[in-house]
């Protein structure tokens, strides 16, 4: 069967990057051109025909880094900034189609709590993720802490780095960026079990007079050394060593204000600036 093949060949291709057994895995995907590629090539056209594709490329993955490690997809939503609330069950992510595919459809995985960075994780460590309380999006008590020291990797599925490694910002806040700040937002939280109550999350938000985004390639990272590539299909894989990119990313930040790591529309990285405002809350600067 034509799925079982390409499946095979997936696992191989993750192979051929050195993800596997025991592997916390998180996964940045644009799974676009694997669907078309279903479409044109083995008439994959019909909602149940879909599923079925999205189960076995999720099963895979699993059957790659086993129940011994860990699996984390995005469903970051940022309607808990624009005031809109968060519902664990129900609120969408904004970065992804398979993530939000495995949140409506896949009962194995649980989500963890922060209404703006959540994540659907599966394997060892997925209770550990879920039960963490972190109020600050990207702090030492948070999943991205968690992915640094605990030696995690990413997967950048057919996307390049500046599009899903979120992990610079995380960066960012460690090495103090001036054009950043804490901000406090209030809004009503639903839980798994539908109990509603309003809550307090923050985020490392940056100064309006700014507009910067991430602006690493992958290529920079694989001639760092800290990451690996291969194609499956027509489909680009980088996976990158979170701990080994850390201080080439903050480095680049501290010494090179961010010329390989950043992306200024609007503002520079100085750092003889000092911070706009010590925080926010609920948009009143204090």
């Amino acid at each position: 069967m034509f799925l079982d093949r390409l499946m095979e060949e997936f696992r191989q291709a993750l192979s051929e990057i050195e993800i596997g057994t025991g592997d916390i895995l998180y996964v940045a995907s644009d799974i676009k051109t694997f669907l078309f590629y279903l479409a044109a090539e083995h008439h994959v056209k019909s909602k149940p025909e879909r599923e079925k594709a999205l189960h076995a490329l999720t099963d895979a993955f699993q059957e790659v880094v086993t129940e011994r490690g860990t699996l984390l997809f995005p469903v970051f939503s940022w309607d808990w900034c624009r005031g809109n609330g968060f519902d664990c069950r129900q609120t969408k992510g904004e970065t992804g189609t398979l993530s939000n595919w495995i949140l409506s459809n896949r009962n194995d995985f649980v989500r963890t709590r922060h209404p703006i960075y959540s994540f659907m994780v599966w394997g060892r460590d997925a209770e550990y993720l879920k039960a963490m309380d972190n109020q600050d999006a990207w702090s030492r008590t948070s999943p991205f802490y968690y992915l640094h020291k605990h030696g995690a990797k990413e997967l950048l599925f057919h996307i390049e780095a500046y599009q899903g490694l979120t992990f610079g910002h995380y960066v960012e806040q460690e090495a103090g960026v001036p054009y950043r700040h804490p901000k406090f937002f209030f809004g009503d939280y639903t839980d798994e079990n539908g109990s509603t109550e309003t809550r307090m999350y923050s985020m490392y938000v940056r100064d309006m007079d700014v507009e910067v985004g991430c602006g690493i390639c992958n290529q920079w990272l694989t001639e760092h050394g800290v990451a690996k590539q291969t194609m499956w299909m027509d489909n680009t894989l980088t996976v990158v060593d979170l701990a080994q990119s850390y201080p080439i990313i903050r480095k680049d930040m501290l010494e090179n204000a961010g010329g390989n790591t950043l992306k200024f529309s609007r503002g520079a990285l100085n750092w003889s600036d000092s911070q706009t405002v010590p925080y926010e809350v609920k948009g009143i600067t204090i």
